[in-house]
């Protein structure tokens, strides 16, 4: 693929020769004279590259051909797809698929083997169904849908359009609520409700996004969740959250626009965090937080006063060993 048409087709302003032939992409300590790589800063140019042509930031002199872009990384990921494209499924139903009469399959959809699909369930157009997906009673599922072998969709999902679920998946298991009795025994309490995955919401393998006790657990639009991500009854996550691996989101909790939680974060039920907020990885969240700040440790704290006490802890035993010390001394003076 000529460099000129690459530049064409991401919108960037052209470097040099438009006639370097591209192959491939790569990374830009590994790409060779046929491949497209990128920089975001002139530090990295200091390290050898044997990459054909680059993507540079806008006024970064490269020393080659390339391409000028605002932002090098996205439109990288863009020329990704260019020479990489995704793997197209032949639509078709397999033989050993089990579908219900009363299922709505839309055109150019495809259902692997060992698939099922119960009654009243909706499938948008162009969507694919992985091998041994199961998808219970009155799920609907819109256009354009990848879901990968064995995921589970229990009764009553409403999952969107362009949504992908990695194998795995578990959408609308019971949430995880109980009470003990007269007698001290526990006692399930109906979990009824359902869960609302909206468009081009990304599920992460082995994840779960368990059903509400009584309306709904709401995942918003665009949202990315990674592998083995917990979301517990009635959680409501709101547009464009990007949620890292073992993340772990307790009931009732409700998430603004556009937060984004670094792996292992856990967050107490009925607690409500701003839109914007950034949450590092490992931070414990047992009280709401307001939105457009970054927060780190347990419980969470501001990231400035977070990062002191985070000194403070690693002191601790020199400190102590200090007070020690100082009481050694005045014990003698007093003595």
């Amino acid at each position: 693929m000529l460099l000129a048409d690459i530049a064409n087709l991401l919108g960037g302003e052209l470097i040099g020769d438009g006639n370097v032939d591209l192959q491939d992409v790569a990374a830009y300590e590994e790409a060779s004279p046929k491949d497209l790589s990128y920089v975001e800063s002139a530090k990295k140019l200091n390290t050898h590259s044997d990459a054909g042509a680059l993507i540079a930031p806008r006024g970064l002199e490269i020393g080659r051909p390339g391409i000028s872009t605002i932002n090098p990384r996205l439109s990288f990921a863009r020329a990704v797809l260019l020479f990489r494209p995704p793997r197209k499924f032949q639509p078709g139903i397999d033989a050993n698929a089990s579908i219900s009469e009363t299922a709505l399959v839309g055109d150019g959809v495809y259902v692997g083997p060992f698939a099922s699909l119960a009654s009243g369930v909706v499938v948008g157009g162009g969507s694919y169904v992985g091998a041994g997906v199961h998808i219970d009673q009155n799920v609907r599922i819109g256009s354009g849908c990848h879901i990968y072998p064995n995921c589970v969709l229990y009764a009553d999902v409403e999952i969107g359009s362009r949504v992908i679920l990695h194998a795995g998946v578990v959408v609308g298991a019971d949430g995880f609520g109980y009470i003990p009795d007269e007698e001290g025994r526990i006692f399930k309490y109906p979990q009824t409700g359902r869960v609302v995955i909206e468009d081009d919401v990304e599920i992460g393998a082995n994840s779960t996004i368990d059903r509400a006790t009584l309306k709904e657990t709401r995942i918003g639009r665009g949202t990315k969740i990674d592998n083995l991500v917990q979301i517990a009854h009635n959680v409501e996550i709101g547009e464009d959250c990007i949620l890292a691996s073992q993340v772990g989101i307790s009931g009732s909790a409700k998430i603004g626009r556009g937060v984004m939680m670094g792996g292992r974060v856990g967050v107490a039920d009925h607690v409500e965090i701003g839109d914007g907020a950034k949450l590092g990885a490992e931070t414990g969240v047992p009280k709401s937080l307001e939105g457009g700040k970054m927060y780190l440790h347990t419980p969470a704290t501001e990231i400035h006063d977070a990062r002191r006490r985070i000194a403070v802890l690693r002191n601790l035993p020199k400190m102590a060993e200090r007070i020690n010390e100082l009481e050694r001394k005045i014990g003698k003076l007093e003595s």
